[in-house]
């Protein structure tokens, strides 16, 4: 499984302040994911960003100044990047983070390197990492940041399962129990859905499936 990432050309870039234990983290991030990476100065300007990055932002080190920079930095990036804040404090607003772009995934503090593994194995996969109220305050309110077209080609076969459980009027509960995942799962899965499809409700997304899926 790692080695199918790894041929995938992912590259782990880890924005921080430089340090030793910083460097040990994306060593250790390195050698678990078997993805390429780099650490980079949180203080200093980055234009490189290639497509497929997936960004790990040290919140920790950051203020309000570094924050918009680097918000405005990677607003401006077409490509396919992943934004993740890492050592997220367990206060900062859902608003705030719904004004990051590219936004697939939220590490707090109280998170230890396991769990954010764990979750960047998902990421990987092609899933986010948000908490069940989180996902559930960004699938309410998500509309800020989409991904370009309306081609079902660009859906997941998880995904496009899901909407045609939401074709028949499935819950998020009824949904989990036939797909065998977690309501939580399936909350994820409709937040990256409706960013994708460019809706912001199920009713919109049922429309949009009626539009562009088959039966």
């Amino acid at each position: 499984m790692f080695n199918e990432f790894h041929s995938l050309g992912h590259t782990l870039l880890l924005i921080t302040k430089p340090s030793l234990q910083a460097t040990a983290l994306l060593q250790h991030l390195k050698q678990s994911l078997a993805v390429n990476g780099k650490l980079h100065n949180i203080q200093r300007s980055y234009d490189d960003i290639v497509a497929g990055s997936i960004i790990l932002f040290d919140m920790m080190e950051a203020d309000k100044k570094l924050i918009h920079y680097w918000q405005d930095n990677l607003g401006r990036k077409n490509t396919s990047i992943r934004v993740l804040l890492l050592n997220t404090p367990d206060e900062y607003p859902f608003r705030d983070i719904e004004s990051w772009p590219h936004i697939n995934g939220v590490f707090y503090v109280s998170e230890d390197e396991t769990r954010v593994v764990e979750g960047l194995q998902g990421i990987l996969r092609g899933e986010c990492y948000f908490s069940q109220k989180l996902a559930s305050y960004l699938i309410t309110h998500s509309g800020n940041y989409r991904y370009n077209g309306s081609d079902s080609t660009m859906l997941t076969h998880r995904e496009k399962e899901i909407l045609n459980k939401l074709r028949i009027g499935a819950s998020n509960i009824e949904i989990a129990r036939s797909l065998f995942i977690s309501e939580n799962t399936v909350k994820t899965h409709l937040y990256n859905l409706f960013k994708k499809i460019a809706v912001k409700n199920r009713t919109q997304a049922v429309s949009w499936a009626n539009d562009n899926l088959r039966r």
